[in-house]
């Protein structure tokens, strides 16, 4: 990827260095910081003796497991079909979590196929605002949210349906990315194809035996998966008719999709084996036991993203209700008939039962919650000190204490109700 040096005017800054990229993804970027901050502010009016630590850690928690609500219920049925990847079980320290190289170089990069050639402006009645936006003009280009912000892009993105998954990339993509008034534009075809070989990715026919599907001695045994009778000569006049020389990206495209997905047999089954990994093998996905309590993850279950676009983008009126299909006049709905995530399951007396939570600091007297719950902190009594009250919430298997010795001062007398007999009560100085 070219250096962020390439943006114009600027760049913005984020965690992911690649937000710059291009225009739209820098707009979903700026969209899921709105959510994180939209979030923070609920939660500080919910639980006003948080400190800012607190807030930040328990909403990038909220928006990770939101992020991935969408990401398994939402997205990956329309990418490999619903129903195909098997349900979620328990977390399995034995899966490997980590990306499996055709994923990474081939199989999920059939994305590249869906992109556009322009991108629409649109009002929030769906309505053109201007003349849509060429692909090429949007790598490490940001003038255009600098100026409109990023609802008529997002909007555009809700109004229009994508490309195919097949052969075809938009012209943006072959002959100008990246391209730069002092650089030529690059072709992203090619370095897909460039970048398997040097991974050294098998042929295509060791991941049609890998996925189950028949060994394939020429192209005319890939029929059931290459249906176009065109694709598969084409395959056959570049590969000189053997499967195992196939790049692994290229056949994959020309598949026909499979399952009631959009990608085909072989991306299908690359794909599910890859998000199943990263599910299985993740000690904190979101419907792990104990992650969330039971009141908590249910109202994550009724994310979506087109409940963070309602909740982020002004002047919003309507949306689809699976922001992944299409949108019409006709499957668009008021924004206030989208549900959304209830986050008075994470005020402090909610969470009490929370799971992991057995004792709670109430007016600086450490009281004993959940007691069926077996708990391996000794003590859970942290926060601010004010007016010799201790407030907020800590796990600790220390004796509780205050953040300075002025405030020590102030709660000591209460904390020495709950310390151990004939032990020291520390403090710690603030940073």
């Amino acid at each position: 990827m070219p250096p962020n040096s390439f943006c114009q005017p600027d760049c913005f800054l984020a965690g992911d260095g690649r937000s710059n990229e291009q225009m739209v993804l820098a707009c979903m970027h700026t969209l899921f910081v709105r959510e994180h901050n939209r979030i923070a502010e609920k939660l500080e009016h919910l639980n006003k003796h948080w400190d800012g630590e607190k807030i930040y850690q328990e909403t990038r928690k909220i928006v990770g497991a939101v992020l991935q609500k969408i990401t398994y219920e939402d997205f990956l049925p329309t990418i490999i079909g619903r129903n195909t990847l098997p349900r979620y079980k328990k977390y399995d320290a034995n899966v490997d979590p980590g990306i499996l190289n055709s994923f990474a170089t081939a199989a999920f990069r059939f994305g590249h196929s869906l992109i556009r050639p322009t991108f629409d402006r649109l009002d929030n009645g769906f309505n053109p605002t201007g003349n849509p936006l060429p692909l090429r003009q949007l790598f490490f280009n940001n003038t255009f949210i600098n100026n409109f912000g990023i609802e008529q892009l997002l909007l555009g993105l809700l109004g229009n349906e994508s490309q195919t998954v097949d052969r075809q990339l938009a012209d943006g993509l072959l002959n100008n990315l990246f391209e730069q008034p002092t650089s030529p534009g690059l072709n992203l075809a090619a370095l897909n194809i460039q970048r398997g070989r040097d991974h050294g990715l098998p042929g295509y026919n060791a991941f049609r035996r890998g996925c189950g599907l028949k060994n394939a001695k020429s192209f005319r045994d890939t029929a059931k998966e290459i249906v176009n009778s065109k694709n598969r000569r084409l395959l056959s006049q570049l590969y000189n008719d053997d499967p195992n020389l196939a790049d692994l990206w290229v056949a994959g495209l020309a598949e026909t999709p499979a399952d009631g997905g959009i990608v085909g047999a072989t991306f299908g089954c690359i794909i599910r084996e890859q998000m199943k990994r990263v599910r299985d093998g993740d000690r904190f996905f979101y419907e792990k036991k104990g992650v969330f309590s039971k009141k908590q993850l249910n109202e994550i279950r009724k994310a979506s993203l087109s409940r963070i676009l309602c909740d982020n983008l002004k002047g919003i009126v309507s949306v689809q209700t699976d922001s992944f299909q299409a949108g019409t006049e006709y499957n668009r709905v008021s924004c206030d008939r989208i549900p959304g995530v209830d986050l008075k399951q994470w005020r402090s007396d909610a969470a009490e039962n929370s799971p992991g939570s057995c004792q709670v600091c109430v007016k600086g007297i450490l009281k004993i919650r959940n007691k069926k719950r077996k708990c391996t902190q000794k003590y859970k009594c942290f926060g601010s000190c004010r007016n010799g009250k201790c407030n907020g919430y800590y796990v600790s298997d220390k004796t509780p204490n205050c953040k300075s010795r002025r405030l020590y001062n102030q709660c000591g007398r209460n904390i020495q109700k709950i310390a151990p007999p004939n032990k020291k009560i520390p403090w710690i100085k603030i940073f």
